[in-house]
């Protein structure tokens, strides 16, 4: 089980989503592991509005102990890093309501491009007219100690691969890292870079090795080109998470 102590996700969204109206509003945390949105929204979420879906069931189970009140569905995707055992390909469960907010934090950080592209598309089917679906992203470009500094200055990238050349064989990181800077989009699976794969690379096509490392980063602009209707927005102290914003017009 992966249990997520982050309990930060609500007052980023608040933030991102300029304080919109969460009382009243039906409210999807894609990803939401063991629920630690409702954790930092205390008394600003209704629980009976809030459906959280993870693929990963031990974690759901936490949740629904801790909070009777909510809603958790187990989406029994594969992930190699999340849900090895889980069934590739697989849909996003329908649910009997439609969301005013849809959320997914640190979800798509784990996800090959393709794989975004079409999980975006079927969590917009699930907004209501007028709705808005946010969701984080990291850019490989962007140092973490601007927006946190405490932490060691650098991208992302430079903390996973340093972690992985901890474990394994070393790496020139710095030549890494320049490489990651200048794709639109890459991969970083175990202690190995992969700019701009197709989609043999997906979690969904590959054979992944079980609980293994799989981190995607994306340029704003590549997100901005992706996803044109929607807004990218800069990180929000103190996360170094990017965020990309479409509403739903009719």
């Amino acid at each position: 089980m992966h249990v997520s102590n982050r309990t930060t996700q609500f007052a980023y969204f608040d933030q991102v989503l300029e304080r919109p109206a969460w009382k009243g509003s039906k409210i999807l945390d894609f990803g939401g592991n063991v629920g630690g949105f409702l954790k930092g929204a205390g008394s600003s979420i209704d629980h009976n509005d809030y459906w959280c879906m993870d693929v990963d069931q031990a974690a759901l189970e936490q949740a629904r102990s801790e909070f009777p009140g909510a809603h958790f569905i187990h989406f029994d995707r594969y992930s190699s890093q999340y849900n090895p055992r889980g069934v590739r390909y697989l849909p996003i469960p329908v649910c009997e309501v439609k969301f005013d907010i849809i959320l997914a934090f640190s979800v798509f950080t784990h996800t090959h491009q393709a794989e975004v592209v079409d999980l975006v598309e079927q969590l917009g089917t699930m907004l209501v007219a007028g709705g808005a679906l946010a969701f984080t992203f990291c850019d490989a470009r962007y140092d973490r100690s601007r927006s946190d500094p405490s932490l060691s200055p650098g991208s992302d990238v430079r903390k996973i691969l340093q972690w992985q050349r901890a474990r394994n064989s070393a790496h020139d990181i710095d030549a890494l890292v320049e490489r990651a800077c200048s794709a639109k989009w890459c991969l970083v699976i175990g202690e190995n870079l992969y700019l701009e794969p197709g989609p043999e690379f997906s979690n969904q096509e590959r054979v992944g090795e079980p609980w293994e490392s799989y981190c995607s980063y994306f340029s704003a602009d590549y997100m901005a080109m992706l996803f044109p209707q929607g807004n990218v927005l800069s990180p929000v102290s103190p996360e170094w998470q990017h965020c990309c914003v479409l509403r739903k017009t009719e």
